[in-house]
């Protein structure tokens, strides 16, 4: 799939009794149509095409990648695991570096042509061509060439650009049928609709605002064919009204972002609860382009802020003590935007950041700041303004309804006022707020989730470099910028490492982002459901949906 999926629930509140099957799938879950599990999902996909910028989204992905399958799989371990390959890429030669790798000889599409070489050729060129919103070229744009010869592919990339993260580019990428978007306009492609698929799973319908289904690929040779009949996704854009079509019966499974529903859910012996730490992690990105509020292109408006938000505070009033986890310990404050706590090459850099609101108020004060509080009060209603860039006060964007993350604002928003910063919410549905407004560049603070998988780290640059595919917030800092693009080609792990956290260094003084935590994911499922195991990467909880059962009772 290669994409950084970003995360954010929505919550637009949802009647879950006016939801309906529709002719594709005509019953519940678990009743008389046996063989078919609903997956409730709080975002709704804005297309079916997860290389586009409006489809790089979580949301998409999962439904999405049965259908379309990768040549490899992440699996439960962060492993890259053959799909379609019939075995893992062979590195033929080091300089310039040269793979090679083989679809099985029993890939096929579901219209039964052959899936062979001929279809990443076709991918690459189509991710190539300017004329398409790609989500990011990053790695591809360093090709030299890709040749295809019956079912087998070698891909060389040029001289001196060794992409560190090779085998996720091919082997996480899933193949374009060549004979269906030859002469296409690739923008419009599978918008609403899927009219081929090369995994266990095809596509059947779609009701917007209301649920897709897909069924069983019996064209799906690659590997075992799948146990259930269907899988429905019901999109029911409410927190609330998730957990309560779960226990109502009307969904099978949901994955959910930490919610405090969770914690009862784990003393019902009707719900297994999946949970586990991965490679998500949220985050407050502070906007440095011309349509962002002048004052965050100010060093010292951004580390006051970060000195002003109390993310352990945040931590334990949301996560520890409702019991969503099991300590403090276990949900550590995020010190990294590259690194994992549970990573080794993770160094705390953003720690020189301790909570302190008097220190907020000094850093403005000093810097010639006027009309905020002499100090720190729950009650204060006076604003910092700053010479040439005005009052401080800022857009606060993120999608509707997720009850945690709009709790989280609220904690910030009068953390941040007790010192003289004001947060205003700006919230939207997610197809709006990630299709149309991140990208823009049109808001101020904005607060996501970014999912990646054990390669995030090397691919960096498409994130924090100027110019990245993905800098939505248009920091450019040209020092970091050459770190991040040197470590982009440096296969040796230990050695990128240290590059990586030179150039976090530099940014933890730039402070261009607030790193939240590395929150922690759940899969929550009936226990009718058998086989469900969570997934710590982007590839998300339908990467063994094949191998999903459901019981009769």
């Amino acid at each position: 799939m290669h994409r950084s999926a970003i995360v954010l629930a929505a919550t637009a509140l949802a009647a879950v009794a006016g939801l309906v099957l529709g002719p594709a799938a005509t019953a519940t879950s678990g009743a008389s149509a046996a063989g078919t599990v609903v997956i409730g999902a709080d975002q709704e996909p804005v297309t079916l095409n997860f290389y586009l910028t409006e489809g790089n989204s979580y949301t998409t992905s999962v439904a999405v990648s049965p259908m379309l399958a990768p040549g490899m799989v992440y699996d439960q371990n962060a492993k890259l695991v053959p799909m379609l390959f019939d075995g893992r890429p062979q590195v033929v030669k080091q300089s310039p570096l040269t793979v090679t790798f083989r679809y099985k000889a029993s890939a096929k599409w579901s219209d039964g042509r052959q899936l062979t070489g001929n279809d990443f050729v076709a991918t690459y060129r189509t991710i190539m061509d300017p004329r398409w919103d790609i989500t990011s070229r990053e790695g591809w744009e360093d090709i030299a060439s890709v040749k295809a010869r019956g079912k087998s592919v070698t891909v060389a990339w040029k001289k001196g650009r060794a992409y560190a993260a090779w085998d996720a580019l091919v082997g996480n990428t899933s193949p374009m049928p060549a004979h269906k978007i030859a002469g296409k306009n690739f923008n419009d492609l599978w918008r609403d609709s899927l009219d081929v698929a090369s995994g266990p799973f095809r596509f059947v319908s779609w009701q917007k605002g209301t649920q897709l289904v897909m069924a069983r690929n019996n064209a799906y040779t690659a590997g075992p064919r799948a146990n259930l009949d269907r899988v429905v996704f019901r999109y029911i854009p409410s927190t609330p009204s998730i957990f309560q079509a779960l226990q109502a019966g009307e969904i099978d499974a949901t994955e959910p972002q930490p919610q405090l529903q969770i914690v009862d859910l784990r003393r019902n012996s009707r719900f297994k609860v999946h949970s586990g730490p991965g490679y998500f992690w949220e985050h407050m990105d502070l906007q440095f382009g011309p349509k962002g509020h002048p004052a965050l292109r100010k060093q010292f408006v951004r580390q006051a802020l970060i000195t002003g938000i109390n993310r352990a505070q945040i931590r334990q009033a949301l996560y520890v003590a409702p019991g969503l986890v099991a300590s403090a310990k276990e949900l550590p404050v995020l010190q990294s935007h590259l690194f994992k706590p549970f990573e080794p090459q993770y160094t705390p850099h953003w720690a020189r950041w301790q909570f302190g609101q008097g220190k907020a108020i000094s850093i403005l004060r000093k810097n010639g700041c006027t009309g905020g509080p002499d100090r720190p009060s729950a009650s204060n209603s006076r604003i910092w303004s700053c010479p040439g860039v005005g009052k401080l006060s800022f857009r606060f964007t993120t999608t509707t309804g997720n009850q945690l993350r709009a709790l989280t604002f609220e904690i910030a928003q009068k953390q941040l006022k007790s010192v003289g910063i004001e947060l205003v919410p700006r919230f939207g549905p997610s197809g709006t707020v990630f299709g149309q407004v991140l990208p823009s560049g049109d808001w101020d603070v904005f607060m996501f989730t970014w999912q990646g998988s054990p390669t995030s780290s090397a691919t960096s640059f498409a994130l924090y470099g100027c110019g990245g595919d993905q800098n939505y917030m248009n920091y450019c800092n040209p020092r970091v910028s050459r770190l991040l693009r040197t470590a982009q080609f440096t296969p040796d792990p230990a050695k990128r490492a240290g590059i990586l956290n030179r150039a976090e260094q530099i940014m933890a003084a730039d402070v261009p982002s607030v790193p939240m935590f590395v929150r922690p994911g759940f899969l929550v499922n009936n226990r009718k459901v058998s086989g469900t195991v969570i997934n710590p990467t982007n590839q998300g909880s339908t990467w063994n949906v094949q191998t999903w059962r459901l019981s009769a009772s």
